[in-house]
């Protein structure tokens, strides 16, 4: 994935990197939202947790992708906690470096606007989903939105890189309803398991039925 933000212009800008190990916290949920963060290396999720202890994962992000955008710019706390799945590097900056970066590069904060409106088109269609449909409908219209999101032609299969218990926590469903499914849409020629790893493959690949 292509990233708005370069290391040196990052660096221009006063960001620090937060360099954490797998399973260490970046921030926890109900913390002031007071810097912004972009994945230099490895992989973070944003998940939150219900009275009954049960994970709602907002979203994974790696390379160049930012994430806690909205309660940053709002000043509000966070609404989900964020961690690292894999040792990861993250670019910090502090709010009015950041803004005052925004303001030198219109560009950039046009870019930003235009991702972020991806991303509440994506929250909405899942909140959709989850609320009408079925649990293989689900399960194809996120992983298409990740391939999607990740700039991989349509005619290319992709390899899914998240956890059967992930992919239960993105959608709402209960994990052994994700492995049931999953073998369903291998039968069907929706997916392709090799090895235990997911590849979503192009349309013209597919098995009618």
């Amino acid at each position: 994935m292509n990233t708005l933000f370069s290391d040196e212009l990052l660096s221009r800008y006063g960001a620090k990197l937060v360099d954490l190990d797998k399973g260490e916290m970046l921030f926890a949920q109900g913390e002031p939202a007071t810097n912004f963060y972009i994945v230099k290396s490895g992989r973070v999720k944003m998940s939150q947790f219900n009275e009954q202890g049960r994970e709602f994962i907002q979203g994974h992000f790696s390379h160049g992708e930012t994430f806690g955008e909205p309660p940053f710019f709002a000043k509000l706390t966070y609404p989900a906690s964020a961690l690292a799945i894999e040792k990861s590097e993250i670019w910090k900056v502090a709010y009015d470096r950041f803004m005052e970066l925004l303001r030198d590069h219109p560009a950039i904060a046009i870019g930003m606007i235009e991702a972020l409106s991806d991303r509440l088109i994506y929250k909405s269609m899942m909140l959709r989903e989850s609320a009408v449909e079925e649990a293989e409908h689900r399960l194809e219209t996120l992983l298409k939105y990740i391939k999607k999101d990740h700039g991989v032609p349509a005619e290319k299969e992709y390899l899914i890189k998240l956890t059967r218990q992930e992919l239960a926590d993105m959608t709402g469903l209960r994990v052994e309803t994700v492995i049931r499914t999953i073998k369903v849409m291998e039968q069907k020629g929706v997916l392709e398991i090799i090895e235990g790893k997911i590849f979503l493959l192009p349309r013209k690949r597919r098995i009618s039925t």
